[in-house]
């Protein structure tokens, strides 16, 4: 069972960077997330049946349509849209924000899991006293482990808690003589007798938090699993936290164990660099001029006809010959190597995965070759012509919007996710990862996260606790949006003035945001007009905190409200190859001769 997050962690959580993942660029997700990535079988056998894994996953056993899901048991699901805990799917409640309260998963920055209950937080900071929360910086939690009440505090400092009662430390003790648990005056015979340190000892006994089951307290503030982890507790602070048996404490710190060496090691062998050298893990006679390895084999770069290529030192290799980046020995005039595939040379054919394809007649995604036909683009391994509107691409998924029921014009991309018609749900944007809640009045985006904007500020991504409870009785209304562009009004993308470039630098002046752009450019798409701005250019953003996050080198189009200054979407455009050729494409439909209007313009 899963640790409740204590305070928050999941601000210093570890960030997950597997291959395939939807979480590249570090942005910090929950622990227990990653297990979830890569489930499927690697040898691409379910059941003793081949699969393909870029259309099926594979989850105990059974097929289930969909390429790159996560398994839940026997079930597939999509860790951007739904969780699992024990087993059991819990829906929109993403997998990388959430966390387990028994077989219920919930999102830790608006609830708490309390005695196995889930609970909506009423405070930034609040806490689990039994089955109910507390402040506490306003209230005690006080009482046995299995009776505990909370009690609001007679003074900010000097009270805590002994048994169901609190007592001033500055003129009471908790008498341990007594039961039940109850103050008495410091000069009474029990406090006298205990010592200065009883009231500290119990007030640490009574604020010990709550843990899972086969878990332990460890200090004030944290729990650990004495199977798996150690506990080390600050001696002035008595704040604990844990770690892993392999980590050990000295003073309240963390060390690790020294481990001496003597000379240079080779595996178990300890040996001397001057008569030796150690090639993975094998130990060889050292010959002056070999001091290069492949795999265990020492070689020497002046030697003739050979060639390493993944570890494998090739022999009378002809001259010219070279390692493909899968290390595979060929000849770049007489070969092509397309993957782990070798094929003789045709001109003008290229590499689309394991095959070659040529691209006059034939257009690749993702390593598929399709016939190329019209103005086709990619989507994922799928081919679609983006200025139709039959289907839309969110993020490498291609649609089918006759399937969906809905125009296209009506839906909006969160990720690889097409997001419900209308105002029911929200899209939750960070750097790399978009993440779908269902609409909740006084809530708002900060990156990926959807807070309750009563507890909590954001600026530029970043949550702050609100000191004092902020009242907000309907939605916040948030800066410029970060949309894909694949989500942009059409009729505004092409018909509207809009600017392009790359972000050089970004500074915050006051509350303003300021943009240096290189490369930009002002582009009207649907009369084909687009003309080099001065570089560099400046753009200002006037709210810095209700901004998106902008990440220099990357590539933006930036769009107006019509006749006004103000910037209202803004869409990262640096995962496409050409931008103006993305931009150009969606507005084929629409492009016209100077001079002349579209046909639609001229209807009445």
């Amino acid at each position: 069972m899963t640790t409740p997050l204590l305070m928050f962690v999941w601000l210093t959580l570890p960030c997950y960077n597997a291959h395939g993942q939807v979480n590249p660029f570090g942005v910090p997700v929950s622990a227990h997330a990653g297990k979830f990535y890569d489930t499927s079988p690697r040898d691409h056998l379910c059941d003793g049946l081949n699969y393909i894994a870029l259309d099926y996953t594979c989850c105990e056993k059974e097929l289930h349509e969909g390429a790159g899901l996560s398994c839940c048991g026997n079930r597939a699901f999509n860790l951007i849209q739904a969780s699992c805990c024990e087993g059991q799917l819990t829906l929109n409640v993403s997998q990388l924000v959430s966390d387990c309260c028994g077989s219920r998963a919930y999102d830790p920055l608006n609830q708490l899991c309390c005695d196995s209950q889930i609970l909506t937080r009423t405070q930034p900071h609040s806490k689990c006293c039994g089955k109910d929360l507390y402040d506490e910086d306003h209230e005690l939690c006080c009482g046995k482990v299995q009776g505990r009440r909370v009690l609001t505090k007679m003074s900010s400092h000097h009270h805590l808690c002994c048994g169901d009662h609190q007592f001033d430390q500055r003129s009471h003790c908790c008498c341990i003589d007594s039961e039940p648990l109850s103050p008495q005056p410091l000069n009474a015979s029990c406090c006298v007798s205990s010592g200065s340190n009883v009231s500290l000892h119990w007030a640490i006994a009574q604020k010990s938090p709550n843990c899972m089951p086969g878990e332990k307290p460890c200090g004030l503030d944290a729990c650990f699993n004495p199977a798996t982890e150690r506990c080390c507790v600050n001696p002035s602070s008595h704040q604990g936290q844990s770690y892993s048996q392999d980590q050990a404490c000295w003073d309240g710190t963390l060390s690790h164990t020294p481990y001496l060496y003597s000379g240079a090691s080779c595996g178990s062998q300890v040996y001397n660099p001057n008569f030796n050298i150690c090639c993975a893990g094998k130990l060889s006679n050292r010959v002056p001029g070999k001091n290069l390895c492949c795999g265990t084999t020492p070689y020497g770069v002046e030697d003739r006809g050979v060639l390493c290529c993944n570890q494998i030192l090739h022999h009378a290799v002809k001259d010219g010959c070279q390692c493909s980046p899968g290390g595979h020995l060929y000849l770049p005039p007489r070969d092509m190597v397309c993957g782990s595939r070798v094929h003789l040379n045709d001109p003008g054919k290229h590499c689309c995965g394991e095959e070659t394809y040529d691209p006059v007649y034939e257009i690749c995604c993702n390593g598929h070759k399709h016939h190329r036909l019209g103005n086709m683009s990619c989507c994922g391994r799928k081919v679609y012509n983006p200025s139709s509107r039959q289907r839309k691409c969110c993020a490498g998924t291609l649609y089918d919007m006759q399937v969906q029921g809905r125009p296209t014009e009506d839906t909006q991309c969160c990720g690889s996710v097409l997001m419900e018609a209308g105002s029911t749900q929200t899209c939750c944007s960070a750097r790399g990862l978009n993440l779908v809640y269902p609409t909740q009045p006084g809530f708002t985006c900060c990156g990926h996260r959807y807070p309750n904007a009563s507890q909590w500020s954001c600026c530029a991504g970043v949550l702050h606790p609100r000191p004092e409870p902020h009242t907000t009785t309907k939605n916040v209304i948030p800066g410029p949006r970060l949309l894909p562009l694949g989500d942009l009004k059409t009729e505004v993308l092409c018909h509207t003035k809009v600017l392009l470039g790359t972000v050089e630098s970004v500074s915050v002046k006051m509350n303003e945001r300021s943009i240096v752009m290189v490369n930009a450019l002002s582009l009207l798409a649907s009369r084909g007009h687009f003309k080099a701005m001065p570089s560099p250019h400046y753009v200002t953003l006037p709210d810095h905190c209700s901004s998106p996050e902008l990440v220099p080198g990357n590539t933006y189009i930036w769009m107006k409200i019509p006749f006004s200054d103000t910037i209202r979407f803004i869409s990262d455009l640096s995962d496409h190859s050409s931008p103006v050729h993305s931009i150009f494409s969606i507005c084929s439909t629409f492009i016209y001769p100077r001079g002349k209007k579209a046909n639609h313009l001229n209807r009445k």
